[in-house]
């Protein structure tokens, strides 16, 4: 307890809280935002039981909502030692009678409210987040490094807009088979999601919910084949198709990293085959010589050609993802959090399909 408890009520949203969480985004979040919007997204997103994953701030005297903190859980392990969230909509109500620093109290609470290992931000904006996280909390701040691969038989861009074809060194001494998963009980089947100690800790609770049973987009989930023809890794993969042009965005990655390497004749056979400009990978912590080694580049400030970031709408343009964290080895991809999710209003089952 301390001076924050006695002028609001700060604790776990529930099911009640629901209405008055989406009514605060879309007030003081941005108007017409998605998720002041869409119900079952949002359910989908923040609903854990009659837990909504949400730290409020309401006031006792006006019972007014003054502060959101929400969050997203990357695994449904209860063991402390792994139990990792990522930060989501973090906002307070710009109002002169609200206490000093009360969003910062709300980002403190989670870790007591949880009990998570470390609460990750992905996505974060580098103008008021970062700094904030910075300051108040020490954490350390990177920006995502976005890697791509280019179709080389592809003449016309429509995504992309490409100035200047990059020189490929590659060195990789084998080739990694993959396979398509189906679902999570093929996923179990060929592979021990929970051995692998990685943080943030993700399990196949995790896999299921964000890859299999995502309400807008469909996901294609691969296992990667080790020497012995069994699967170390995972990669997780969503078509997008644009401007009558298709690509591949490599979303997520979960296992030996190694294997990487050994996918660039395959990679080189899926553009051919599905006509696909280019396929990108934002990461951040992976090594970086197995993507070399599978043909990727790194999309430096000095790179002239534009890999865009932002689909629902258009955007053609390049874009930092900016992320803050704690603990040593942490690592980060494109559908971390909140960030690989649908902005607008859509069709249930669309996105983009395909496989590979």
């Amino acid at each position: 307890m301390n001076q924050f408890d006695t002028r609001y009520e700060i604790r776990l949203a529930n099911s009640s809280d629901i209405d008055l969480i989406m009514d605060f985004i879309d007030k003081y979040w941005k108007k017409g935002h998605i998720m002041s919007q869409d119900r079952d997204l949002f359910r989908y997103e923040y609903q854990d039981g009659n837990q909504i994953n949400f730290i409020v701030a309401i006031d006792k005297n006006t019972r007014l909502l003054e502060g959101i903190f929400g969050f997203i859980k990357c695994s449904d392990t209860k063991d402390v030692k792994k139990m990792d969230i990522w930060g989501s909509m973090w906002k307070v109500r710009e109002s002169g009678e609200n206490m000093p620093l009360l969003g910062i109290e709300l980002a403190k609470r989670v870790f007591d409210i949880t009990g998570c290992r470390t609460q990750i931000g992905n996505g974060a904006n580098p103008n008021t987040t970062i700094p904030l996280r910075r300051l108040y909390f020490h954490d350390r701040t990177v920006r995502m490094r976005q890697y791509y691969k280019l179709n080389p038989e592809t003449e016309e861009f429509k995504i992309a807009i490409v100035k200047k074809k990059p020189d490929i060194l590659q060195e990789n001494n084998f080739d990694t088979k993959i396979m398509l998963l189906s679902s999570i009980n093929e996923v179990k089947e060929n592979f021990n999601i929970e051995s692998v100690n990685s943080i943030p800790y993700k399990d196949s609770w995790y896999v299921n919910k964000r890859y299999f049973c995502h309400p807008y987009y469909h996901y294609s989930v691969y296992g990667l084949k080790n020497g012995s023809g069994k699967v170390g890794a995972l990669m997780m993969v969503r078509l997008i198709e644009c401007n009558g042009a298709r690509i591949f965005r490599i979303v997520d990655y979960i296992g030996d990293q190694r294997l990487f390497s050994g996918l660039s004749n395959t990679f080189d056979g899926i553009m051919k085959e599905m006509n696909l400009e280019y396929i990108d990978f934002y990461n951040y912590g992976f090594e970086e010589r197995y993507l070399w080694d599978a043909g990727f580049i790194y999309r430096s400030d000095d790179d002239p050609n534009i890999i865009p970031n932002y689909f629902e709408p258009f955007l053609r343009e390049n874009v930092d993802i900016w992320a803050h964290y704690k603990l040593d080895g942490t690592l980060f991809y494109k559908a971390d959090g909140d960030q690989d999710r649908p902005n607008k209003m859509m069709e249930k089952n669309q996105g983009g399909q395909g496989e590979l």
